[in-house]
């Protein structure tokens, strides 16, 4: 059972003294009407002030469910933030407007996290404050999130929690339920879900990433025969597609290799 106290407490000191060390005035936050970013502001406005907050709720009209707007502003007045909706469609569409055209909807999906990425560290720098990252710790671990888009933060405050752990630790903050067990979904396109996508429910997935994370640690090599033996109950075609998918994704936990002319 973790320790939801000391959790925040941890969070908060670590939200703060970023804030204070860097000379900042405050966070910004994309809020998406879902669990994680509801967590993350949640811990911002308690860490910094909720004046010292901004919520950037950043919705597609021809994608984003108007329930995830709705939930999206009831988070930030639920916390006094200030908040702003500013929908990308004609980013989106004018960007489309002139690039090579293609039915590739993660390329398009992709276009669009990285639209939002530009927007919240636009307002950033404009008021001088920091990115909160609303990544958690499964999606870091196999890499589900877009490379410059919703991977590009200066902070992830709950990056190091399991997505079955935010849920619990939104309870702890007392977050309504139906937010907590609310489908996850990056909102990329029409009927996006993240655990279809995946292939692996969050109860099924955080226990095969913590044991493949604590074995790691004792230099063991993870297979599928190992987490077969271990996770019985989950198909050797949901564990390969798992380990493929880890692997396939590594570029997406380095900085760019640079070219050493010495």
């Amino acid at each position: 059972m973790e320790d939801f106290t000391l959790i925040n407490d941890f969070i908060n000191t670590f939200i703060k003294k970023n804030v204070l060390d860097g000379n900042l005035k405050g966070a910004v936050i994309g809020v998406s009407g879902g669990i994680d970013s509801a967590v993350v502001a949640c811990c911002a406005s308690i860490a910094l002030g909720n004046d010292k907050v901004l919520g950037l709720i950043l919705p597609d009209k021809e994608i984003t469910p108007v329930e995830d707007i709705d939930d999206a502003i009831k988070i930030c007045s639920s916390l006094k933030m200030e908040y702003k909706i500013i929908y990308i469609n004609n980013i989106k569409n004018e960007l489309l407007g002139i690039l090579e055209e293609t039915d590739d909807k993660l390329v398009k999906g992709n276009l669009m996290a990285r639209v939002r990425m530009c927007i919240l560290y636009y307002y950033a720098n404009l008021l001088n404050r920091v990115v909160l990252g609303t990544t958690n710790k499964t999606e870091i671990s196999i890499g589900y999130f877009t490379k410059y888009g919703d991977g590009a933060s200066d902070l992830f405050p709950i990056g190091n929690l399991y997505k079955t752990q935010v849920r619990e630790f939104a309870k702890f903050l007392k977050i309504p339920d139906h937010l907590i067990y609310k489908k996850s979904s990056a909102r990329l396109w029409v009927n996006q879900q993240t655990e279809n996508e995946i292939g692996l429910s969050f109860n099924e997935l955080d226990p095969i990433l913590m044991f493949i994370n604590k074995h790691n640690k004792k230099d063991a090599i993870i297979d599928s025969s190992l987490l077969g033996k271990s996770f019985p109950h989950i198909s050797k075609e949901k564990i390969d597609y798992l380990l493929d998918l880890i692997i396939k994704n590594q570029h997406k936990f380095s900085m760019p290799s640079i070219c050493n002319l010495e």
